[in-house]
């Protein structure tokens, strides 16, 4: 059920329920909702909205209070009622602005500083996952010859990256064989996904003059090492979740602080995230069992087609709108930078 299928009266007391739990963090009684939210309805009358919102499924009542607060449906039926006209204020959009323009000469150091401005804000954990590589287009190939029996590969792949592997050889290969080589190497791999170059390498060169082949089954070997699946991944804001009331157990605390530390976990729910627009994955939506009793928004950002995603991670309490617009905000600003 929607919240646009509720009786008036039914929304503004759920509404005002979310709210006030999401800056509490305590349960919320009807007396309290009459006082603080001037709804012009009775204090009884309040307890029997609320005896329908329970049995809609929208709100539940903890064993330890007489107040009520949002299920996981709650807020999936709340989230999906906001617009996006919340924005973040001025002043915060222009100090994400000039720290991220402080780090702009530099991938690595941007994303980092990134997710330590999302977990800052949000008072939540900050996640960056660097763009996949991998689909990135090779721009161009050069090889530098280290020693009689060593070569470096040099590959300039799309946005500015450059990849290099020390490529072994079993003899020394002359100035022009070399330079040769290089030419068939841009000739036939421009353009190609570093994937690609993996799986189509030894086809694209069966035809080649004999003189060639050594030097490019050399390569051929090493191209486990060009194609990478590892991926840098940053999280900042350890301190700002563990404060959080939900994790005021030893045992909470301790959950929160396994999924922190179990980056294959987090890696790999962000790369299921990668799609246009802002995602939002609550409580027991998550198919993650250390991600139950949390929220997740992410969205994507853009380095000349190769995307990465970024996000926030907090306790299903959470400011849903506040945090969307610092994502979607924050994708902005750093595929801005990055592009560049």
């Amino acid at each position: 059920m929607g919240i646009e299928q509720l009786t008036e009266r039914e929304r503004l007391v759920f509404l005002s329920i979310v709210h006030s739990f999401v800056q509490t963090a305590e349960p919320v009684g009807s007396r309290y909702l009459a006082k603080k939210y001037n709804l012009n309805i009775s204090p009884a009358t309040i307890r029997n909205v609320m005896t329908d919102l329970e049995e809609k499924g929208l709100i539940n009542q903890p064993h330890t209070s007489a107040g009520r607060i949002p299920t996981d449906y709650g807020y999936r039926q709340y989230v999906d009622s906001i617009s996006d006209t919340t924005k973040l204020t001025s002043d915060e959009r222009h100090q994400i602005f000039l720290q991220l323009k402080q780090f702009s000469e530099d991938l690595s150091t941007i994303s980092e500083k990134a997710s330590q401005i999302l977990g800052e804000i949000s008072s939540q954990l900050g996640v960056v996952l660097a763009p996949r590589f991998n689909k990135g287009r090779i721009q161009k190939l050069e090889l530098v010859s280290l020693s009689d029996n060593k070569l470096l590969l040099i590959l300039g792949i799309q946005a500015g990256l450059v990849k290099t592997i020390i490529i072994e050889i079993d003899q020394k290969v002359p100035p022009g064989l070399l330079q040769a080589t290089v030419e068939l190497l841009n000739e036939r791999l421009y353009g190609l996904s570093l994937e690609e170059l993996q799986t189509s390498m030894e086809n694209r060169f069966k035809d080649v003059d004999e003189r060639y082949k050594s030097i490019l089954r050399a390569i051929s070997y090493h191209t486990d090492k060009i194609v990478e699946n590892r991926r840098e991944f940053y999280l900042a804001g350890t301190r700002n979740v563990i404060l959080n009331p939900e994790f005021e157990t030893r045992e909470k605390v301790d959950r929160i602080l396994e999924l922190i530390d179990r980056k294959d976990i987090l890696i790999k729910v962000l790369t299921e995230q990668q799609s246009d627009g802002i995602s939002i994955v609550i409580g027991e939506e998550n198919r993650e069992e250390l991600m139950k009793n949390c929220s997740l928004i992410t969205t994507t950002y853009s380095m000349q087609g190769i995307t990465g995603t970024i996000g926030v991670i907090g306790p299903t309490r959470m400011q849903y709108d506040k945090v969307i617009a610092l994502v979607h905000f924050m994708s902005e600003t750093l595929s801005h930078f990055i592009n560049k």
